[in-house]
């Protein structure tokens, strides 16, 4: 694959993500319930952010797994509603609907060709490769990162939202996500989704960036 497939993908991403949260599909509440899981919603109804990465967090989770009335998460709705605009935006919308977050070990990371080689610590579906140009060049081996993966025709790649850890924080949050699991009213994407995003404002280290929302 070449480096400006994913160029692209990326380039095409942002625009695309951003015709997803204009949508009507995305609906009038789905943005609030994605901040009342992430704690991060007053009684006011304000969002708390700490920082733009929260903010992109909580538009994250709204899109892909927050559901809706319906029943059907935004992404669904804007499939079956709306309906992609080509091939790319068709991929990138299967992707997006396909998608599940995980927490991943950094096994290392191609600087050249843009890439992070991942094992995924959660769902136990091996070792991934990753596009992201960002994650490349400061993800280091060792560290974990939680990530919702996308998997394109031609590549993977993330959301754009990464929670990085120090290596050494990964047993005890497997452990913590052992014990919600064994909760069985929090066994889904969102209740996951929320974990790592208060873990990650605990714990996580705040010096690994990635690529603009895809």
């Amino acid at each position: 694959m070449s480096l400006r497939t994913y160029e692209r993908y990326k380039e095409a991403g942002m625009h695309f993500n951003n015709k997803l949260m204009s949508s009507k599909c995305l609906g009038k509440d789905a943005l609030a319930r994605a901040g009342e899981a992430l704690g991060i919603r007053d009684k006011s109804g304000a969002m708390a952010f700490k920082s733009e990465l929260e903010m992109h967090s909580a538009m994250d989770l709204a899109l892909c797994d927050i559901r809706r009335r319906d029943g059907r998460t935004p992404v669904q709705a804007y499939m079956e509603d709306v309906g992609p605009d080509g091939e790319m935006e068709r991929a990138m919308l299967e992707a997006r609907i396909n998608s599940r977050t995980s927490l991943f070990r950094v096994e290392g990371s191609d600087a050249d060709r843009w890439t992070v080689s991942l094992s995924d610590l959660l769902h136990g579906e091996g070792d991934v490769v990753v596009h992201d140009r960002g994650m490349s060049l400061t993800a280091g081996a060792g560290h974990a990162v939680f990530i919702r993966l996308f998997r394109l025709p031609e590549l993977n790649t993330a959301s754009g939202i990464v929670f990085p850890f120090s290596g050494d924080r990964v047993p005890a949050m497997v452990r913590k996500y052992g014990k919600m699991r064994a909760d069985g009213r929090r066994r889904g994407p969102v209740s996951r989704y929320a974990l790592f995003f208060r873990l990650h404002r605990r714990y996580g280290i705040p010096s690994m960036f990635t690529d603009e929302v895809l």
